[in-house]
């Protein structure tokens, strides 16, 4: 098993191999809540697809009280020790969809047509917020610290992702993307530059 508990200690457990904290997480998990409440986007269904450790659930509970927090993993490890819903996220179907939808680190795991399953999931699974991250073929050239990030994906070009996502999304900036036919009017300097 590739996301046994080895694969968690390695790389989010162990301070000296992991490649991110548990506190980095929770700035990312205020972050990604606190950019939602401003955009006004009621916040009553989070699916956290790929939830690993299910760091961004404190975060996202403390902004959001009220919200059902569903998190999904494809590591049959962590939904037994968590009681995660065991899936994967190119296959899942929950009934209805959700305000919030986090994806973060998932998809360079997929070969290219599970991802593109999984892209286009993610289009059905949110009618309101994605936040989308993956590790790039630019971010490896230039931005991964190859001595900790899992170098064992599929490197995709960022444009691979942002056409796929362009079908469903409208980009928000910071990795936060709205349902088309829902995105919040946002200043021009607010918007992310394009590419």
């Amino acid at each position: 098993m590739r996301f046994d508990a080895e694969f968690y200690r390695r790389f989010y457990e162990d301070p000296a191999t992991r490649v991110a904290s548990a506190a980095e997480a929770e700035r990312l998990g205020d972050f990604i809540c606190a950019y939602a409440a401003y955009l006004g986007v009621r916040v009553r269904r989070v699916l956290d697809a790929g939830c690993g450790l299910g760091h961004l659930r404190a975060p996202v509970l403390r902004h959001f009280p009220g919200a059902r927090y569903t998190g999904l993993e494809v590591s049959e490890y962590l939904a037994r020790r968590h009681g995660w819903v065991h899936g994967g996220l190119e296959d899942y179907r929950p009934p209805g969809a959700f305000d919030l939808v986090l994806c973060h680190d998932v998809l360079q795991y997929l070969d290219d047509r599970a991802a593109a399953r999984a892209v286009a999931n993610l289009g059905r699974l949110s009618r309101g917020l994605l936040y989308v991250s993956a590790l790039t073929l630019e971010d490896w050239r230039a931005a991964a610290d190859r001595s900790r990030t899992d170098g064992d994906v599929h490197l995709r070009p960022v444009d691979w992702y942002r056409r796929r996502l362009g079908r469903a999304f409208v980009a928000l900036g910071g990795g936060l993307f709205a349902r088309r036919g829902h995105a919040p009017v946002l200043w021009a300097l607010e918007r992310p530059s394009p590419a």
